[in-house]
């Protein structure tokens, strides 16, 4: 390093020599972003110090990241002893249908999965008459049911993958207290809090266990299609609504059907909070579209 370079360091460290450790943490708090905090530990000795006692941090993974380098990151996270929030981002969703949403309910294991399309939304019923004129359903297209099906697989694999992530964080990281792994445009959201990332650590399940448990080899899959979907609370209008639901089998029988009836409406927008909606409307008043299934397959890719 040549004498500029370390005066230049010694300029920026020095600096922050007048605080207090707990003020300069505060500032390393703020900036929570796992990238920025890295370059800022090798400055000095202090800074290597304090920034391991931040307890949040988060971090955007790579479009496509292989599922042993993706471990190894979240291993390194040990090294901050009082890590207690950790959220994940990951910048791309493959989808062949551009709206949809989907959740899951999980433990150590993957128990349920449910998925919304609809063909097209409209944030009130006015505009849907603008855009489709007289009220009528329409028969569905064979086409876009087979690629909401595709859709739905391919988010039901996703899922086993987020749920597993989800676990590998718990179980690496004892310190922690909440997680969370979403998508840029939050189509869909994973997240665990207190009393669940307890069940889950206290979990005899292994992370590779919970992955190789696939939901589709032995789950309840139901299908429904809903033409014209209204809602009331929220005004939105749907068209071309298609739910799917799956339970893990061999679930307990009190908790079977029990998914749709606690889906919590804790969306940030009108519109996430729409799709709530929409699935407890189909649960309410349409229970007799519904269909069961044979059980889908949904192969593992690992690769995020």
């Amino acid at each position: 390093m040549t004498d500029i370079e370390k005066s230049h360091v010694e300029a920026d460290s020095s600096s922050f020599e007048p605080l207090p450790d707990d003020v300069v943490l505060q500032i390393f708090r703020k900036l929570d972003d796992l990238k920025t905090l890295c370059c800022c530990k090798p400055v000095s000795k202090r800074f290597y110090r304090i920034i391991l006692q931040v307890d949040t941090i988060s971090f955007i993974t790579k479009p496509r990241i292989f599922f042993s380098s993706f471990l190894s990151v979240i291993r390194s996270l040990s090294i901050f002893g009082g890590l207690k929030s950790l959220c994940i981002q990951i910048p791309y969703s493959r989808a062949d249908c551009p709206l949809y949403k989907w959740k899951i309910k999980f433990g150590g294991k993957l128990d349920s999965f449910i998925f919304l399309s609809p063909t097209s939304i409209y944030g009130k019923k006015e505009l849907y008459v603008n855009a489709n004129g007289q009220e009528q359903e329409e028969d569905e297209d064979m086409e876009l049911k087979v690629l909401k099906h595709c859709a739905a697989v391919e988010c039901l694999k996703k899922s086993m993958m987020r749920h597993f992530i989800l676990l590998s964080c718990i179980k690496s990281i004892p310190s922690l207290e909440k997680v969370s792994i979403m998508d840029w445009d939050k189509r869909w959201k994973v997240s665990a809090s207190r009393v669940k990332v307890t069940e889950m650590r206290n979990d005899s399940t292994s992370p590779s266990e919970s992955l190789y448990m696939r939901l589709e080899l032995g789950c309840r899959v139901s299908r429904c299609y809903v033409p014209l979907l209204e809602l009331p609370i929220s005004g939105y209008v749907m068209k071309g609504v298609t739910l799917f639901l799956m339970e893990r089998d061999n679930l307990p029988e009190d908790e079977y059907d029990s998914f749709w009836k606690s889906v919590d409406a804790d969306f940030e927008e009108k519109e996430e909070a729409a799709y709530c909606e929409a699935v407890m409307e189909i649960f309410k008043n349409h229970m007799g579209r519904i269909e069961r299934l044979n059980h889908l397959t949904a192969d593992v890719d690992f690769n995020m």
